[in-house]
């Protein structure tokens, strides 16, 4: 169950550039256009986040912890992916520009 003690947690979370992470996210959740999604959702985010339903009952959540949880936490204005207590939970943020 998500819990803001799991993102208290630092062996829980990993932090990873959306390029990095999402195409093998994609393929293990079988959800092809889940970059899209990604996008979509941190242009236009609700706070109680989205749920995601892959292929072979996999499922996912995306949400942000600021709004989903109500207060600020690091990097918590970033798209995170839930997948369950088994597996990590992924903070997925764009890198600032360099200029």
């Amino acid at each position: 169950m998500l819990t803001r003690n799991l993102l208290k947690n630092p062996e829980r979370i990993e932090y990873c550039r959306e390029e990095d992470v999402v195409p093998a996210l994609a393929k293990k959740l079988q959800i092809p256009a889940l970059s899209e999604i990604i996008r979509e959702f941190r242009e236009n985010p609700v706070k109680e986040g989205i749920t995601l339903h892959g292929a072979r009952r996999t499922s996912a959540k995306l949400f942000m912890p600021n709004l989903y949880f109500g207060e600020e936490i690091e990097m918590g204005d970033s798209v995170w992916l839930y997948m369950g207590d088994l597996d990590p939970i992924y903070c997925i943020f764009v890198p600032w520009d360099k200029e």
